[in-house]
């Protein structure tokens, strides 16, 4: 399986994966979602090639550290699970320009999340959030935020960087006041 590049394994009844799956070293597209993944191996990182990666609707709870050594990845899709935390490798995902990450248990971000400069279309309504790592205004290519239905209850001064971002959601959350910078967001059209 040395050449395949697109592999759909969604809605099945997956729990675990193979370490000999960090050996498709072409594929391009990976479809794991709708199944019942609680882990990935290490070796996931090996997929080098990889440009999209669904894996919603799983029962994950963490993510390798390997992560982060997909350097091609441009969508990765990861909601619906359980994940509680991120790994600081993310932030080495430069060509990633869609996450998604709503309904999940996330009550924090790591720091690099900032790294993630070529971002677009970020999802990360319905988690646990109550504050956003200060990195988090370095995403200059953001375009899409949702925010709503977190438990945020202050906005980092750093949010008035986000020059390309359209779409702003921050409904149900705690916010007891919105920063100064707020104001900077030239380009926005929905808040």
């Amino acid at each position: 399986l040395a050449a395949l590049q697109y592999l759909d394994l969604h809605r099945n009844q997956l729990s675990s994966l193979p370490e000999s799956f960090g050996q498709l070293a072409a594929l391009q597209s990976l479809y794991l979602h709708e199944n019942r993944l609680t882990s990935l191996p290490e070796t996931f990182g090996q997929l080098a090639a990889l440009r999209l990666l669904h894996l919603h609707e799983n029962q994950l709870t963490s993510l390798p550290e390997s992560l982060g050594q997909f350097a091609a990845l441009r969508n990765l899709n990861l909601h619906n699970n359980q994940l509680t935390s991120l790994p600081e490798s993310i932030g080495r995902l430069a060509a990633l320009q869609y996450l998604d990450l709503h309904r999940n248990q996330l009550s924090s971000l790591p720091e690099s999340f900032g790294q993630l400069a070529a971002l677009q279309s970020l999802y990360l309504h319905e988690n646990r959030l109550t504050s956003l790592p200060e990195t988090f205004g370095q995403l200059a290519a953001l375009r899409l935020l949702h925010l709503h239905e977190n438990q945020l209850t202050s906005l980092p001064e750093s949010l008035g960087q986000f020059a390309a971002l359209r779409n702003l959601n921050l409904h149900n959350n705690q916010l007891t006041s919105l920063p100064e910078s707020i104001g900077r967001l030239a380009a926005l059209q929905y808040l």
